[in-house]
């Protein structure tokens, strides 16, 4: 009798494993051992080219999800910009004639539509991939199925031949025991267990194959209505250009007073340049003081110092205090307010030609966000008024301290705050003016950090 650590037996792990035992060994000498080793080394195999070849295909497809769903988020919200641009446009009286204003909001709309046709762009390419992976992953799931089957076809045939009932019969009745006789029964129950269970396998693996090409199917459906989109987008970008370009032709029979009006319009920024840059030093040596003062007092008390920060801007010392606050600011970039409930970037960071003017630069050392008539500038983080001030070109100018950062906001009508005063996010600054002339209201911002002047285009939420 064999001894009972010689009848353990798993269930069967792979058509394989069945069919080889079975064209191999007579029913009636099978080892039960050998069936449960060579079953439990097939099931790990399987294991693990199952984990190879599908947690890369898991991790491949959440990434494309998000990069889509992501780009789709963009495009959204690209669209409402162009849709807001045009009810701004649409609001001028179309009996006055062509200004600067609606030529910069024709500008800000070509150019959020230019960023909408790019980004169906990469959306297409996406598809493109995204078509190539799943028709290579059919190809590979036809190719299973077809495997499957031929590999189920074999095990019934095997089973028919060597476990026929006449066969398991024989099988059962040649065991040496009692116990060796209803172990070889509980085998015979699991072969067919198993055979049951890869039925349900391969119509699994059917279902998965036609999801796959359903997947395919969508996906270059949603290409086609991707490439009209581009299509109608590309023709929208041609008449806005054409619009834009008649305006400008409009505008430049009254050259002489386009050019004085953009002199006027660059030495007001460089006063205003100057103004912000005589504050910004003037808060330096304050806080350089300050810092003066307490380390001289530490000396005499003889206790701790208290810490004055140099680490991210050498000629402003901040207190601990004011470099939480400055660390705070720094990691919001890219997710501040805007300093207007709603509108539209019209004149952007840095040296740029005229939008009418030929050979005529214009540089501006913030942004221009265009809005509505009667809106309030607020403020795009909490901090401290360090200064409020006027000038005739800008209108009431409103500079807010957030540790090492300065965020100034002008062309303010009515001042809703006062220096020394501590404000909060979004909180109302003061009505912004009206330029009568060109029919917009808009807000200049921009944001120094200590003595230098960065992009505010890249630190508010959405660009």
């Amino acid at each position: 009798m064999r001894e009972k650590s010689d009848l353990n037996i798993n269930i069967p792990c792979s058509i394989e494993c069945i069919s080889r035992l079975l064209n191999s060994v007579p029913p009636c000498e099978m080892t039960f051992r050998n069936i449960s080793q060579a079953c439990i080394k097939s099931a790990a195999v399987i294991f693990l080219l199952l984990f190879i070849f599908f947690t890369p295909q898991q991790v491949s497809a959440q990434n494309t999800k998000q990069k889509k769903e992501q780009l789709q988020k963009q495009m959204q919200k690209l669209q409402d910009e162009i849709k807001m641009i045009e009810g701004v446009i649409k609001n001028i009286d179309t009996k006055k004639e062509k200004n600067m204003g609606e030529i910069l909001s024709l500008q800000a709309k070509i150019r959020s539509r230019e960023k909408l046709i790019k980004n169906i762009s990469n959306q297409v390419n996406d598809l493109d991939e995204t078509i190539t992976q799943t028709e290579g992953d059919i190809e590979n799931k036809q190719a299973q199925v077809e495997k499957m089957k031929a590999d189920y076809a074999s095990m019934l045939r095997k089973t028919y031949q060597n476990l026929s009932l006449q066969n398991q019969a024989a099988f059962i009745l040649s065991s040496s025991s009692f116990y060796d006789a209803l172990v070889r029964y509980n085998y015979l129950l699991k072969v067919a267990q198993y055979r049951r269970e890869q039925a349900l396998a391969i119509q699994k693996a059917i279902g998965e194959l036609q999801e796959k090409k359903d997947d395919l199917q969508q996906s270059k459906d949603q290409k086609m209505n991707l490439l009209k989109q581009q299509t109608a987008q590309k023709g929208n970008l041609e008449k806005e250009k054409k619009e834009k370009d008649d305006a400008v032709a409009a505008l430049q029979e009254k050259e002489k007073k386009l050019r004085a009006s953009a002199a006027e319009k660059n030495r007001a920024a460089q006063q205003l340049n100057h103004k912000i840059q005589s504050i910004i030093e003037e808060e330096i040596k304050l806080a350089k003081k300050k810092a003066e003062e307490q380390a001289r007092k530490n000396n005499k008390s003889n206790t701790t110092q208290v810490s004055v920060s140099k680490k991210t801007n050498e000629t402003m010392p901040l207190t601990p205090a004011e470099q939480a606050l400055s660390n705070d600011f720094n990691s919001n970039k890219g997710k501040l307010p805007w300093p207007v409930e709603r509108g539209h970037i019209v004149g952007q960071f840095g040296k740029h030609p005229h939008a009418v003017l030929k050979g005529v630069m214009v540089e501006n050392n913030g942004v221009d966000i265009k809005t509505v008539s009667g809106a309030d500038a607020r403020a795009v983080f909490g901090g401290t008024v360090v200064s409020v001030f006027f000038l005739p070109t800008t209108q009431n100018c409103v500079i807010v301290k957030h540790g090492e950062y300065f965020t100034v906001y002008s062309n303010i009508e009515t001042v809703a705050v006062k220096t020394n005063q501590t404000i909060g996010v979004k909180q109302s600054l003061g009505t912004l003016h009206t330029d009568k002339n060109e029919e917009v209201t808009k807000v200049h911002l921009e944001i120094w950090k200590g003595k230098d002047k960065m992009d505010p285009e890249l630190w508010l939420a959405g660009n």
